[in-house]
Formats: C-alpha cells, sequence, structure tokens
C-alpha cells in the first residue's frame, strides 16, 4: 500500500537538564547532561499526525508547580514559550486543531505533557503503557504525572505492532517502560524510511556501547527492543531518530523547515 505520510517536520520542545547515566548507564556518574526535547509533526493525505508532545507547558512559567520539587530537580526543563507546541506548530501555520491523531511513544513527562491541547485528536499509546501509566510501580511513578492524562480525551488503546495509517507503523518496543512503542515512517518523499526510536534509543552511544537507557522497567526487553530497531534500521536503510542526541538533534532541520534526507545526520555521543 502506498505511503500516506507526505511531510515530517521536527518540532523543538526545549532541553532537559538530567544526570547522564539516566541516558547511558554506566556512562559519566554525576555528570549533568543537557538532551532535546522532540516531537515530530507527520503530514499526511488526510490531515497531520503528532508523535509525542513534549512537557507541560505550565514548566515554561513554574517547573516545581508544574512537575513538584523532585521532577523538577531531576530533570531540570529549560524551555521558552517559544518551544510551546502551539507556537511550534504556528512556525508552519497550524492549531492543535489540525492535528487529528497524536502517537505516544510512550506517556512519560517529557514526552505526554503537551498531550491535553489537543482536543480534536484521536491519542493513540499502547494499551500496557496506559495501564503502568495510571498505577505505575512506585520506582517508576516519578516519571508519570496524573495531570497528563487529564482531562478525558478520546484514547485508541493498540496492543502490539500495528500499522495505523499508510506509511505509519508503530512498533513495540518495551524496556523504557512496559508499553513502549517507536514509529516507523515509510517512503517519506525526499527522506525515505525512518525511525522515531522514543527513549527505546536515548542516544547513538546506546547503539555503539549495546547499553539500553539508564532507565528501564526490564532491561533485557529494552536491549532487545534497541537490538530490534537497529535490525530494522539495516534492512531497510531507514535513519534511527534517538529520542534524547543532543548531537544528532542539533544537525537535524527544524520547523519549518521539513525534514529530507540531503545527508546522514551525525549519531552523536555524551562527549
Amino acid at each position: 500500500m502506498k505511503t500516506s505520510v507526505t511531510s515530517v517536520h521536527l518540532l523543538d520542545g526545549g532541553t532537559l537538564d538530567v544526570e547522564s547515566s539516566v541516558v547511558v548507564p554506566g556512562r559519566r556518574y554525576g555528570r549533568r547532561l543537557t538532551v532535546p526535547v522532540q516531537m515530530f509533526l507527520v503530514g499526511t493525505s488526510g490531515g497531520y499526525v503528532l508523535v509525542d508532545t513534549g512537557n507541560d507547558p505550565a514548566v515554561i512559567d513554574d517547573p516545581v508547580a508544574a512537575w513538584g520539587p523532585r521532577l523538577a530537580g531531576a530533570a531540570r526543563p529549560r524551555m521558552e514559550p517559544r518551544h510551546h507546541p502551539v507556537e511550534q506548530l504556528g512556525l508552519l501555520g497550524l492549531s492543535p486543531a489540525d492535528v487529528t491523531m497524536v502517537v505516544y511513544t510512550h506517556l512519560h513527562h517529557d514526552h505526554a505533557g503537551g498531550g491535553r491541547l489537543f482536543t480534536d485528536a484521536v491519542h493513540v499509546v499502547q494499551r500496557t503503557e496506559h495501564r503502568w501509566a495510571l498505577d505505575p510501580d512506585p520506582p517508576a511513578a516519578g516519571a508519570y504525572l496524573p495531570s497528563d492524562l487529564s482531562p478525558p480525551r478520546s484514547w485508541r488503546l493498540v496492543d502490539g505492532d500495528r500499522h495505523v495509517l499508510p506509511g505509519i507503523s508503530l512498533v513495540h518496543t518495551p524496556g523504557h517502560t512496559p508499553g513502549h512503542q517507536s514509529v516507523m515512517l515509510w517512503d517519506v518523499p525526499d527522506l525515505g524510511n525512518i525511525i522515531v526510536a522514543g527513549d527505546a534509543i536515548n542516544t547513538h552511544e546506546n547503539i555503539a556501547t549495546d547499553a539500553p537507557p539508564g532507565i528501564t522497567t526490564d532491561a533485557v526487553a529494552a536491549s532487545f527492543s534497541m537490538r530490534r530497531l537497529t535490525a530494522l534500521a539495516d534492512a531497510t536503510d531507514a535513519i534511527v531518530v534517538a529520542g534524547h542526541d543532543l548531537q544528532q538533534f542539533q544537525a537535524m532541520p527544524k520547523a519549518p523547515d521539513r525534514l529530507v534526507r540531503t545527508a546522514r545526520w551525525p549519531a552523536g555521543d555524551l562527549d
């Protein structure tokens, strides 16, 4: 089936300042690291699909009030008004009403914080992730915020791999969270195939060192998921966009420019 994808734009959601071993385990413990917060706007012949929604925009004014002191201290957001999802969409002459579907790689605070803005969209997430986010184990609870799942919205809960639209595939990649999923975009004009890995691959250093993300609910599953994505990329000549790779992020075109495959974007490490 021919792809329905017509374009992909990278939206800039600001950055987080985090302890580096949560990105690549065992590396540079105690050092602070700047990582990007990314959103991807996928144009299709039937409307716009947004992959992830970034931080809660309330952190622009008061991170502690929005997230609480513990999370705001651990993942220190650097988010300006220009990083607000509405402002990012505005670069393309769009508004939240133009987004017909929101796909979440997972429901952590830096991926689901803007979801409430998209009241007219269908919100797609793995069923396992939705259930876990509502009642996570205590050690994992800090990255999930009840405010990111409210008010009620039109959820579409999926189980495992799924084609949601021609040219848009969900790839179940558990490990970072039980219901994490990555997004494969097929045959994008002037781009080819692209894998939005989410936090299944934080940076390309995870691949180089064969080390899954530093935060996992199942490290073995996380390792298998990362290897599954790299094998898929090799088999399909796909570009892997890591979830928090600053060097790669800086090299990629940002909205209002669309993503094109003019060259391989560099695979960054933490140095």
